[in-house]
């Protein structure tokens, strides 16, 4: 964000997104640990996140407050996010694999990482994304409308302010459903292969990849939603077969 480097302390700004302008607020006390302050809003005026930056992350902050105002919701209160941090990390587009078993913090934080920075979220909806060179963007979300798609989608929108450029396409498969009674496939169009030998039973060996771009693709086996991945990648001029970014 251009002049925050130019506010004098307490000085005010106010800086526009889509949703409507964003109020800021500069800190600058005599020790030199200066840092700004913003309260995104909800549709209907309440607070729905404080946001706490440094000097590190002045460069960001536009677009850090222009996602965090996109994705507020239509209303706010006082209470902590409806969403389990573990559920946000399953959720989120910008990880490495969407694996359970996600390890806890005793705080019950859960982070995750991709190449140059990574992310952690708290169950009363304190957020900080972090790269590698020491760069943090933080928030408090607040109210009970911020759920885990919307907690995930904030992380997200750090995680590829300050990431790596190859970690912008985070690439992944879907494991084939396998073996499923006929009847449950009925009016779906992405099971193939062979009828079992038991009556009724038939094979799913379709897979879906997706970006954490938003791209997706459903192939008819695993091994071809991999290449499906790599191509992608490729064309997005990022290293593409055997890439750590591609899951098993």
């Amino acid at each position: 964000m251009p002049g925050l480097t130019l506010l004098a302390d307490r000085e005010e700004t106010d800086y526009p997104t889509p949703r409507g302008p964003v109020r800021v607020r500069k800190y600058a006390r005599t020790s030199g640990r200066e840092f700004v302050r913003a309260a995104v809003r909800a549709g209907t005026g309440e607070r729905a996140a404080l946001v706490t930056l440094r000097p590190a992350a002045y460069p960001y902050a536009g677009a850090w407050l222009s996602a965090l105002a996109a994705l507020a919701p239509a209303a706010a209160d006082h209470r902590n996010p409806d969403m389990a941090p573990a559920s946000v990390r399953v959720v989120a587009r910008m990880t490495r694999t969407h694996a359970n078993g996600v390890p806890r913090q005793s705080d019950g934080s859960v982070g995750w990482s991709v190449p140059g920075a990574s992310a952690r979220v708290w169950p009363d909806g304190r957020l900080t994304v972090t790269s590698d060179a020491g760069v943090e963007l933080s928030a408090r979300l607040e109210g009970s409308q911020w759920n885990t798609w919307a907690v995930a989608a904030v992380a997200d929108a750090g995680l590829r302010l300050l990431c790596a450029p190859e970690a912008r396409h985070v690439t992944r498969t879907s494991e084939p459903r396998g073996w499923s009674r006929a009847a449950d496939n009925w009016g779906s169009q992405a099971w193939a292969g062979p009828v079992g030998r038991k009556s009724g039973w038939q094979y799913d060996s379709s897979s879906v990849a997706a970006c954490s771009c938003g791209w997706r693709a459903t192939v008819p086996s695993r091994g071809g939603a991999r290449r499906a991945a790599e191509k992608h990648r490729e064309e997005a001029g990022l290293p593409g077969a055997g890439d750590v970014l591609t899951t098993p």
